[in-house]
């Protein structure tokens, strides 16, 4: 609608390119080239030696760690919002298998059943669903989370 990207189309279109079912947030190899010849598609003719050279230069840019691969994190960095950026590695991170698992632990959050907990209980709640799933999150991280969770909410 305005143009912008958010977490949800973000992580269909890596899925897309994604191919190999790993979901090791990389694409490289011809998923790599899949990508650079959609882009190249969506943005004019495609030429072969084009597609090259603009993988090139867009690898040398955004291939942070020089591995030749393309991790998520490193396009999400380029094309998202932090918000939303931090809304995809959340979907990542810590997905939820349903609403009541989400429930269950937002109910031991929300003590007086009110909907709503502090700052500081919805960092004990993030910690908790990443346990949930096996996940340690060192605490700057997770401070990080639940500031990037509070400001989106208050905006909302």
């Amino acid at each position: 609608a305005d143009g912008r990207l958010d977490a949800a189309a973000f992580l269909g279109a890596w899925r897309r390119f994604d191919a190999d079912g790993k979901d090791n947030g990389y694409i490289e190899g011809k998923e790599l080239d899949d990508f650079f010849h959609h882009l190249l598609e969506k943005l004019g003719p495609e030429v072969k030696e084009e597609v090259q050279r603009m993988k090139e230069q867009f690898m040398s840019v955004y291939d942070v760690t020089t591995d030749g691969r393309l991790q998520i994190q490193e396009l999400a960095n380029m094309m998202l919002p932090d918000d939303e950026n931090f809304l995809l590695l959340f979907r990542r991170e810590a997905p939820l298998d349903n609403s009541v698992e989400f429930m269950r632990i937002w109910r031991s959050y929300d003590a007086d059943s009110s909907g709503f907990i502090s700052a500081g209980e919805l960092k004990d709640f993030l910690r908790d669903l990443f346990l949930q799933h096996n996940k340690m999150v060192a605490e700057v991280k997770l401070e990080e989370y639940t500031d990037t969770m509070v400001r989106k909410l208050e905006n909302n």
